[in-house]
């Protein structure tokens, strides 16, 4: 999978792991596969304003991520409080209905 990965970036392909955080994502994929875009699990953001344990968590994703120059994508960002939250700790890019609530049209929406 790896070569296959390789092969598709020479022609210009960026890959991305969605749900990054959650059942069997974990920090080895990273090292594997060397995403461009790193989606971090909704189940981490959606209480990040309220809980200090997912605060800790998406910190350390998104420090690792940083460290080998991968994006992040904050997803389930539903409120001013958490896209607050994701953008102070850093997060490079945000997903939800406190964005843009999902639309027939492509559009570009800058926060």
């Amino acid at each position: 999978m790896v070569r296959f990965i390789n092969s598709l970036r020479e022609i210009g392909v960026r890959f991305a792991i969605d749900d990054f955080g959650s059942a069997y994502s974990n920090f080895t994929y990273l090292l594997k596969l060397k995403p461009d875009f790193l989606k971090i699990d909704g189940s981490l953001i959606k209480d990040i304003d309220k809980n200090k344990e997912s605060v800790a968590i998406v910190k350390a994703i998104n420090s690792f991520a940083q460290d080998l120059n991968i994006q992040t994508i904050a997803e389930f960002i539903h409120s001013k409080e958490v896209y607050d939250k994701a953008h102070a700790i850093g997060v490079d890019c945000f997903q939800g209905y406190y964005i843009g609530k999902p639309t027939p049209q492509i559009e570009a929406i800058y926060v």
